[in-house]
């Protein structure tokens, strides 16, 4: 016998009984249970059998192979976690997709499975189940479809039961199975715990809550260094363990939890921040308290009577250890380490009782100023004296000789709170509730009873009846609840800033409080906005309160004598700026700030113009208060209630760093309560029932001096020529030309861009993308519609630059569904650009519940209709609609015709747009005339 002979591989034979000839048709059926899901090879009758692969094709053959394979290698192995040898899914992902292309995997009750093409997206919905309680709901979104009875197959498939389909998931990871978990009730307290240990353990899941939206930052999270004293035992020893802690969280979280990430669920910015943790070198940490404690040990030569014990993070100190280690080492220990049981340290006379703090205040214009200590039992410290001892050593040193170590958080809101002027101490007007929270109620009855009786106001204005001023114009309930509020601002010359969702009627409101404070005030107000905004403070003034005078003090029209002559002055924040030399000499009644993000940087030009100016009462109307960071909110409240924050540096210091560096819930609780009463804020979400079911509205934009030579040079010319050729031709054989004139002008009032090769920029594009940003920052999703592709490029650009993702559809677009999908189920995705005849119809669109028409359709039918992907069956939300249209051109024509005379706009406009049907001289004098 050769070599070859010898080393062939012998062959294994294998008998197969076929049956009469025929292979037993068999079933691939799907089980879960506690480990996963598994499959079974049965017959039609639903007995297990094992089948030779060689009795069969195509997909089915392949699964029966591996499945050989699986179980001929488990025959020789035993898993004690698996053994019955079942097959999961998740332990052989490479069987699922020949599973469902064989067409013969079935449920338990032996009914197919099939699976979706397009991709569902993995969702945490949160929703509030009571009081202080919150309920979670792991969900599967696809195509505006909620699925909540599902099983994950392994790391990127799940089957839904009640539709028997299988749906592709991005990566989830290796935590899958762990997701049913996360259907949980819990405290509100623990959300950002349950957040937590969520993202630890799955990937690509989104979250659906409140308002709240969420931002995976690349930013990582630096657990802490903790130092417990866990006991003092019957010998006067310390145990002290070493460990690490995350700020704003329960001093064992780290310990009790495998994690990855954390979560910080920011309320004052609504967004829920996930972090990975930088976890500390805990060895590193152990030695160092090693260090520290070991050298107060009897140094060598003497008798060494006492010794440190150590077990892991564990340390007992002998008393005469310990009391040398606290009194020397804990100071420089409690820089850097949390410090937790420091009330187990008594008997070294370590002071743990509360201070308590005593204030004797006098009122000023702004602040009240007087004398403040902390009474630590009978002994009395000046309260800067004891701050300064506490940012030096961490602790206070009593004449007694013992140390007072004192809350932190107390201590820093006390640093937050009282300034220092002269040895005294000063306090704003807007810190009063919170100083009254840390003093008895005797003190505060006395010194706050004025301040007390303002801030109760905001809580009573709800019950407040009063007489509304007369616009013409019904006010919705909330919108009324909106004026009183505005009023008592008013009265009580507070500043505050209307930050209500776009649609919801800041201008209504505003101007409602105007006619109010009209009646009898005789100084004007100035209300500065972006220019977009200028046409549509005009018209607003006109139809809801045409008594009250307004001048717009706008480019050449500056005349400041004039100005002040009305009741109302228009300008913009450029205009404002530029005209900042006068107009800081006058005296106004109000000036308010619309689009008040537009001094969200307080360094800017415009910022500084605005604090110049001289008035009395100050309002802010923005929908996005707070865009990015909490420096906006300081540029904001800067101008409103000038006294509330001081300077920048003293903002940063109390409120900024530890807000968004540490996450600091003191300093965000007190943050928020301090700006409560004075901004006011409701989504379109809170009042729903109180808005009809599709709210339309049109915005106006003036053409720049450009753009209106050019319109005008092109409205001549072709005004003069269709006029020569409906004489020459008349009107059947001059469609074409007049066709070609009308588009032409669309397109120069629209985007004059792509006429003349971007050297003449129209403000229409300025204004959407304001909006549009306006409605991201505020969480929704956005139909936009435009009849010209170079419009959806355009607008395109303009959102690639903000880092808005979007998706765009048009006639040449063909997976439609795709796009579709990934603009109902990413949260993410907040934009859909299409044409309007690409979007009229068969599109479901329900996520969206905001629509622009970027420019005006020949048919208002075609609008009605685009309008309606929105406001369909399965839309639960309100839809606002808005129409940007360019004053002065043929859009405010269209406007008029389709609003006016719609009879005739039908008769020389064919339903689609693309040709006329009659056109009389008079039409043309109407559509191309001045």
């Amino acid at each position: 016998m050769n070599v070859f002979e010898q080393l062939r591989r012998q062959k294994k034979q294998i008998k197969v009984s076929m049956g009469h000839g025929t292979a037993p048709v068999i079933f691939f059926f799907l089980y879960t249970d506690e480990n996963g899901a598994f499959i079974e090879v049965k017959d039609e009758k639903g007995k297990a059998i094992s089948p030779s692969y060689l009795q069969y094709t195509g997909e089915v053959r392949t699964v029966l192979k591996s499945i050989e394979q699986i179980t001929g290698k488990s025959d020789f192995t035993i898993d004690w976690e698996n053994p019955d040898n079942k097959i999961y899914l998740h332990e052989h992902p490479y069987l699922l997709l020949p599973l469902i292309h064989s067409k013969k995997l079935v449920n338990h009750k032996q009914e197919p499975l099939g699976m979706e093409t397009s991709v569902a997206q993995l969702t945490a919905s949160v929703t509030r189940s009571e009081e202080k309680f919150l309920q979670s709901k792991i969900i599967l979104q696809h195509n505006g479809e909620m699925i909540t009875d599902f099983a994950f197959l392994n790391e990127t498939h799940a089957w839904s039961f009640s539709n028997n389909l299988i749906y592709e998931v991005d990566d989830v990871g290796p935590g899958f199975a762990k997701i049913p978990l996360f259907d949980a009730r819990f405290p509100e307290i623990d959300l950002s715990k349950y957040l937590s240990l969520l993202y630890s353990y799955v990937s690509n899941v989104a979250l659906v809550f409140e308002d709240y939206m969420l931002t995976i930052s690349d930013d990582k999270i630096a657990a802490v260094p903790l130092l417990a004293f866990e006991r003092i035992d019957a010998d006067n020893s310390l145990y002290v363990r070493v460990g690490q802690t995350l700020p704003g969280t329960e001093v064992d979280f780290l310990d009790e939890y495998d994690m990855q990430c954390f979560a910080q669920v920011n309320e004052l910015e609504k967004i829920v921040y996930i972090k990975n943790i930088e976890q500390q070198i805990t060895e590193d940490n152990i030695a160092k308290v090693k260090k520290l404690a070991t050298k107060h040990l009897p140094r060598e030569g003497k008798k060494k009577t006492v010794d440190i014990l150590q077990e892991g993070d564990l340390f007992i100190l002998p008393e005469e250890i310990a009391a040398a280690f606290i009194y020397t080492d804990l100071p420089q220990l409690m820089a850097s380490f949390v410090i937790v049981g420091a009330e187990k340290l008594r008997q070294y006379k370590i002071n743990t009782i509360p201070p308590k703090l005593n204030i004797n205040l006098k009122s000023g214009i702004d602040f009240l100023e007087g004398d403040a200590s902390l009474s630590f039992g009978d002994e009395n410290i000046n309260l800067f004296d004891a701050i300064s001892q506490y940012q030096k050593n961490r602790y206070i040193i009593l004449s007694n000789g013992s140390h007072a170590l004192v809350n932190e958080v107390y201590m820093q809101k006390l640093q937050r709170l009282f300034r220092k002027k002269n040895n005294k101490v000063q306090i704003s007007f807007f810190d009063l509730p919170l100083v009254e929270d840390m003093i008895d109620e005797t003190i505060s009855g006395k010194t706050f009873a004025f301040a007390r009786d303002i801030f109760d106001g905001f809580n009573k204005l709800k019950d407040e009846k009063l007489k509304l001023p007369k616009v013409n114009a019904k006010l919705r309930p909330y919108q009324e609840q909106g004026y009183k509020w505005l009023k008592y601002l008013y009265e009580k010359k507070l500043g505050g800033c209307l930050a209500d969702d776009m649609g919801l009627g800041k201008t209504l409101q505003t101007i409602t409080l105007l006619q109010h404070v009209y009646q009898k005030e005789k100084t004007p107000s100035l209300i500065v906005m972006p220019k977009s905004l200028i046409f549509n403070w005009e018209n607003e003034l006109k139809k809801f309160a045409p008594n009250l005078r307004y001048y717009t003090f706008y480019g050449n029209n500056r005349d400041v004598p004039e100005a002040m002559a009305c009741n109302i002055i228009l300008t913009t924040y450029a205009m404002m700026r530029i005209g900042i030399e006068q107009l800081k000499e006058q005296e106004f009644c109000y000036v308010v700030l619309d689009e008040s993000q537009n001094i969200k940087n307080a360094n800017t030009q415009a910022s500084k113009a605005v604090m110049l100016l001289q008035c009395r009462h100050r309002l802010a109307l923005s929908g996005t208060p707070v865009e990015n960071n909490l420096g906006e909110l300081y540029s904001l409240f800067r101008f409103i209630n000038p006294a509330m924050f001081g300077s920048a540096e003293n903002f940063n210091t109390n409120y900024l760093l530890p807000v968004q560096k540490n996450n600091d819930a003191g300093a965000t609780n007190e943050l928020r309560r301090k700006i409560f009463p004075f901004i006011l804020r409701r989504l379109k979400k809170d009042v729903l029932k109180e808005l009809p079911d599709k709210i339309e509205q049109t915005l106006y934009v003036e053409m720049s001096e450009e753009q209106t030579r050019f319109y005008e040079q092109r409205r001549k010319y072709y005004k003069d020529n269709i006029e020569q050729q409906i004489a020459m031709k008349g009107i059947q054989q001059s469609q074409f030309f007049v066709f070609q004139a009308l588009n032409e002008l669309r397109q120069i009032a629209c985007i004059p861009e792509s006429v003349t090769n971007g050297k003449i920029e129209g403000p229409k594009l300025e204004l959407l993308v304001e909006q549009l940003m306006d409605a991201v920052a505020n969480r929704h999703k956005v139909l936009v519609f435009a009849n010209f592709l170079d419009a959806l490029e355009l607008i395109g650009e303009k959102l690639n630059e903000q880092q808005v993702e979007y998706v765009t559809m048009t006639g040449a677009t063909k997976d439609r569904q795709k796009l579709v999908d990934r603009f109902q189920n990413d949260t993410n995705c907040k934009v859909f650009l299409l044409t309007l005849k690409t979007g009229g119809t068969g599109l479901n669109l329900t996520a969206a519940d905001m629509v622009f028409i970027f420019d005006p359709w020949w048919n208002k039918a075609a609008e009605n209709q685009a309008i309606d992907r929105a406001h369909r069956i399965g839309q639960d939300k309100k839809v606002f609609s808005y129409k940007i249209i360019t004053k002065g051109t043929i859009e405010e024509k269209m406007l008029q015709l389709q609003e006016k005379k719609s009879e005739l706009f039908n008769a020389i406009i064919s339903a689609d747009g693309a040709s006329l049907k009659s056109f009389s001289q008079d039409d043309v004098d109407f559509i191309l005339g001045k």
